[in-house]
Parts: C-alpha cells; sequence; structure tokens
C-alpha cells in the first residue's frame, strides 16, 4: 500500500480516490477529470493496479470524468468479499460499479487482463458500453506463448523478487519509472483471486458488437500479435486493430502519446464500421 501511494505521487492532475460497495466487494476507484464531462472507465492489468495509468491520465481526463478502477480479486485497494466465479460476473461487477457511480453507459478501456474483463463487459451487459479499447488483451484472441508461460512458472511457484522481475521485464520494451516498477513488483508476489483469463469462442466474439479499437505491441510477448489481430478482425464485427510499433504487452506504458492519441480519436470520432461489414 505504501508503495501504490508513492507512485499517486506521479500522477500528473488532481484526482480523488473512493470505495464503493459491489456484491463482490468494496472497490476502489481514482477518479480525475471535470465532473459532468463523459464517463470513462479505465481497467489495469494483472498486479498493476489502477496506478499504472499514470502516463496516460493527463491526456484522457482533458475531455473525460475517467474512474480508473482497482479489479476486484487483484492486487489493489479493492477489498474482495465473493471472488468472480467466471466471466460474466465481472460484468456483473462492473454493473455494480456503473449503479454506483451513477453512470448509464460509458467508454470503457482495458489493459491485458483488463482488456479481457472489458470484453466480458461487452457480451454480457453490452447496454452499459459505448466503446471500448482493448490493449493487449491475454488469451481472448490468441493461446499464451509457451515460453512465455514456461517463464512464468518459477515466479508462481516461488513469488521471491529475482523470479519475480524475471517474469516481469519482457512484458515492456522500456522499463517503467523506477517507482512504478517497485509497486509491481510487490503486487506481483500477492495472491490473486481472479478468473484465468481463456480464449472466447468464435460465437462469443461475434456477438460482441460495441465498437471496439484493439491495440497490440508489435513486441508482444505473451501471446502472436498478429494471430490475435486476424482472429479478432475476422470474427468481431466493429473493431478495428492496429500494431503499436516498439511496444511490448502494455503499449500504454511503452508509448503513452501515440496509445493516448488512438484512444482519443477513436472515442471522438464516429466510428466507420462500412469497410468491416462488407
Amino acid at each position: 500500500m505504501a508503495a501504490y501511494d508513492a507512485v499517486l505521487s506521479l500522477w500528473p492532475v488532481s484526482y480523488e480516490s473512493f470505495d464503493i460497495p459491489t456484491q463482490f466487494g468494496k472497490t476502489h476507484i481514482i477518479a480525475s477529470g471535470p465532473k459532468g464531462a463523459p464517463p470513462l472507465v479505465l481497467l489495469h492489468a494483472t498486479s498493476a493496479s489502477a496506478t499504472m495509468w499514470f502516463p496516460n491520465i493527463a491526456y484522457l481526463s482533458r475531455e473525460y470524468q475517467v474512474y480508473a478502477l482497482d479489479i476486484i480479486g487483484d492486487a489493489g485497494k479493492s477489498v474482495i468479499s465473493y471472488p468472480p466465479q467466471n466471466k460474466s460476473d465481472y460484468a456483473l461487477w462492473l454493473t455494480d460499479v456503473f449503479n454506483e457511480l451513477n453512470v448509464t453507459q460509458a467508454d470503457v478501456v482495458g489493459a491485458s487482463y483488463g482488456g479481457w474483463v472489458v470484453m466480458s463487459l461487452a457480451l454480457y451487459a453490452r447496454e452499459r458500453v459505448k466503446k471500448i479499447v482493448l490493449l493487449s488483451p491475454p488469451a481472448a484472441f490468441a493461446p499464451f506463448n509457451k515460453m512465455y508461460i514456461l517463464r512464468l512458472v518459477p515466479s508462481m511457484l516461488f513469488p521471491i523478487r529475482p523470479f519475480i522481475i524475471n517474469s516481469i521485464r519482457p512484458l515492456f520494451v522500456k522499463r517503467p519509472n523506477e517507482t512504478y516498477f517497485e509497486q509491481l513488483v510487490l503486487a506481483a508476489a500477492c495472491k490473486f483471486k481472479l478468473v484465468f483469463p481463456t480464449e472466447f469462442t468464435d460465437d462469443e466474439l461475434q456477438q460482441i458488437k460495441t465498437p471496439a479499437l484493439l491495440l497490440i505491441g508489435e513486441k508482444e510477448g505473451i501471446f502472436s500479435a498478429q494471430k490475435a489481430i486476424d482472429r479478432a478482425t475476422r470474427l468481431m464485427p466493429n473493431i478495428l486493430a492496429e500494431m503499436i510499433p516498439d511496444a511490448g504487452h502494455i503499449p500504454s506504458m511503452d508509448q503513452p502519446e501515440m496509445v493516448n492519441e488512438r484512444i482519443l480519436n477513436f472515442l471522438n470520432k464516429n466510428f466507420q464500421v462500412s469497410k468491416l461489414q462488407k
């Protein structure tokens, strides 16, 4: 928690943090941006917590009231009371969050595991979502890279600092801010109560009709970026996809300016689906 709070010193704009109740437990939120502006919800990668958005929040909160959530069951300040059992439970959790925030419908951005959760929301509660942005959602479109799983196993069996650092470093092209990296290493040693991210079926992907933007780093190491993009654009009717150069699994941290621009351009413009519907 001390490391989490230290990262908030990097938050470049004013914010308020608070907790709201849900049926799965207390959810912690960091909110920035003008009150009354359109809502934008951010969901982080595993272990990364809501603080991971510090390189992006100044840009995203110019035009949006941004709510960065600590995913229930993950390392962060949310406190779980009933663990989600499947991906549809995350839609129930986010529905509770939206209701407590008095948000009828929102744009939602998810990084890595957060992207997988966003897809669950778009599948099971599509009426609550305007547009979605998916930053390298693991396993959703393509299976995990076996070599990365082998690299991850030691840190899972023996969550000590050298093994954890060895499992984290391949996620980034550029080493993150040291204050943030320290929080990430400490969080990765925590026990999670998360649903393991499994591949979405062809039928499920075809049902996700929400306008979507998929951004994957060209140096993605957890799964095949090209296979994921090919499958997403083949099956999801309203998706645009792009590889982000010189970026790994967390493109919003490796290339924050580029990703910020892509996100806002997508959210602010009328979505063109004609070429995807042909």
